[in-house]
Parts: structure tokens; sequence; C-alpha cells
């Protein structure tokens, strides 16, 4: 006969609980969601543990780095600058903190993503010396309001705020338009002093700072009671590029914002990847009878973009190059056939409108530009 079981207190019991059926199920429910919590807590104590571990790291990150390159040359590695650098100077090599600088050794290449998602750089100076820049070397530097280059030097130029690259003093490549070029332009329209070096940045910004309710007015969409400003008084600017020119550079103009359009005239042969990635406010894009490649995401998310040709000189479209903007179709002056033989067409390059679900918009093959 089976001994009964007996509880804590050392009572008698008629029955085991384990071999009650619910009584059984409940107490595996409550082990695994113990088991549950367990490993929750774990998971979230590591992400607090790296969390920890990266924010240290950057604190202990120098301001500056630098490399020497095969050539012997000097690099600018990498710029780790925070709220209080708001123009960065790339001139010759410095300490960790930008302190003693050293003109017997000048910067001559400043690396891909050497500057990156830096929130606080307002300007940028380029030394006479620089001699190569990476499209990428700025990415994403979304609250930058200009760029200078030094007397002397004969690789890049600055006009009318864009950065350009030189052959035989010639500009032939757009590099970089700073993405809050319009905010800076209509500072100096209301007053503030235009920065022609990095010496006059001081100046500018601390106009900036002092009128700044005034500025973000002007700047605004909206009016004082957030009602949407009628189109005319809305900040708006355009491009117009040197006729030398020939290429739109990787992620030139991106983040650029209040830019409603820019001049691609007849000679540019190429746009390169996010050459005008999010672009919001672009609203005419005329491209030339001489363009031949557009990048991936070339123009993606030109959000106020309604009527886009593509003339039949082009013979590469990237992936996602017009994806996002508001155009209800496609305008190729190519027919069908001469596009499907003639043209390296990337994934998902078409815009895609939303109707029950997002659906491309279609492409009108044989079709002639509509007047400006």
């Amino acid at each position: 006969m089976e001994e009964n079981k007996t509880d804590l207190t050392g009572k008698t019991l008629l029955y085991d609980p384990m071999f009650d059926p619910k009584m059984k199920e409940a107490a595996e429910k409550r082990e695994k969601n113990t088991k549950m919590k367990i490993l929750f807590i774990i998971v979230i104590l590591c992400f607090i543990g790296l969390s920890l571990y990266f924010s240290f790291t950057s604190l202990a990150q120098d301001k500056f780095e630098y490399k020497t390159t095969d050539d012997g040359l000097v690099q600018l590695y990498q710029f780790n600058g925070g709220e209080q650098d708001t123009v960065l100077r790339i001139d010759c090599l410095t300490d960790e903190n930008g302190d003693n600088p050293d003109e017997s050794q000048p910067v001559s290449e400043v690396r891909q993503w050497a500057v990156t998602c830096n929130e606080y750089l307002r300007f940028i100076s380029i030394g006479k010396d620089v001699k190569e820049i990476s499209g990428k070397s700025f990415y994403s530097c979304k609250n930058l309001y200009g760029i200078f280059v030094e007397e002397g030097n004969e690789r890049y130029a600055v006009i009318d705020g864009v950065l350009y690259e030189l052959e035989n003093g010639v500009p032939v490549k757009a590099l970089l338009c700073p993405a809050k070029r319009g905010y800076a332009m209509l500072a100096v329209q209301l007053g503030a002093p235009e920065p022609q070096t990095a010496d006059d940045a001081e100046a500018f910004l601390s106009y900036v700072e002092a009128h700044k309710d005034e500025i973000d007015a002007a700047y605004s969409d909206e009016d004082a009671d957030h009602n949407e400003k009628p189109a005319e008084e809305k900040y708006r600017f355009t491009v117009d590029f040197p006729d030398t020119v020939t290429t739109i550079g990787e992620l030139c103009f991106a983040y650029c914002e209040r830019l409603r359009s820019a001049d691609l005239h007849e000679g540019i042969t190429d746009v390169e990847t996010m050459g005008f990635f999010r672009c919001e406010q672009m609203e005419t894009l005329d491209l030339p009878a001489t363009l031949e490649r557009i990048g991936s995401d070339a123009f993606s998310y030109s959000k106020s973009l309604h009527y886009i040709f593509i003339p039949k000189s082009v013979i590469k479209i990237g992936h996602h190059a017009f994806f996002g903007s508001a155009a209800p179709e496609i305008h190729m002056e190519a027919s069908k056939e001469e596009v499907k033989a003639n043209v390296d067409l990337g994934n998902s390059w078409t815009p895609k409108v939303k109707k029950v679900v997002y659906v491309k918009v279609p492409v009108l093959y044989s079709q002639v530009k509509e007047a400006a």
C-alpha cells in the first residue's frame, strides 16, 4: 500500500498535488514563466552593459585621429567633435584634441566616413594642401551651414556655397552642398554677416544665435498661427552649376533642405548614388539630353517632385533612383524596346503610390518632353 504524503506542517495529505493534472500544469507554467523572466532580465542587463560600454568608448575617443598613408601623406581619419566643435579646420596635423598644429605636416586626404552624422558641426574649412576628398567624407552632417577652401588649393573650390572638384583649375564635379545651405543664405538675407572663411564663422554664428527666432520664423513653412504659408512665402533656393561640370557627386545634395531645383545643364553625364537623396522640397527636375547614368537612390524621397522625364541618352538607372517621389508616372523618351535593349535598370527604380496597397507608377515610353 502506498504511503500517504504529508505537507510542511506534518499533516497527512490524502493525495499528492502533483498528481492533479491542473495543479501540475500550473506549477510547470510558473516554472516556465520564471525562466522567461530570468532570461528577459539577462537580456536587458546585456543591453545596458553594451550601451554603457559604447557610451564610455565614445567619450574616450580622441577628437582628432590621423593616419599616414603608404605615400607618406597625412590623412584625417576620424573627427569626433562634440557640441562645442562647430567649426572644423582640416589643414595640418594636430594632437588628439586639435591643439598644437604642425604646419610641417599638412593634411592631404580626408578618409571616407571621417566626419559622420555630426549634428553639431556648422562649418568645414579645407586646407590648401588637401588633394583627396571622398563623397562619403562628410556623411549626414545635417546641420552644416557652409564649407570653405583655403586660398591656394588647386584641387577644390567653393562656388556659390557648393564644393567642387577641379581639373586644371576648372570645376568638373559637384561634391557637397551643405544640408542647411538654405538656412545660412536666409540668415545672410536677414542681416547676418556672410562668412567667407573659417575666421568669419564665429561672427555669423553669434548673429544666428541672437536672431534665431526671427530666422526660424522666416525659414518655417508655417506662420505664427501654425497655418501653412502660401507657396510664394515659403523659403526655397536653387542651384546653378558652372558649365564645365559633368558630374553630380555621390551624396552631394543629400538631405539638402529647401532646395527647389538644380539646373542640370547640357554636358552633365552622371548623377551619382544618392546625389539628391531626400531633397524633399525639390519641385522641378530637368534632366539634360547628355545624361547617361543615374545612380542608386539618386532622387529618392523627392516628395515634391511631380514630373519626371528621362531622356533616351540615359543607359543606366540605379535601384530606387526615384523611389518616394510624387510623380504619377515616369515619362521616358526611348521606346519600350529601346529601354529593354539599352538601359540597365535597377530594382524598384520607379516610385510607388499608395492605393489599397503600394503599387509602382506606370512607365510611359516614346514620350515628348513637356515644355518648362
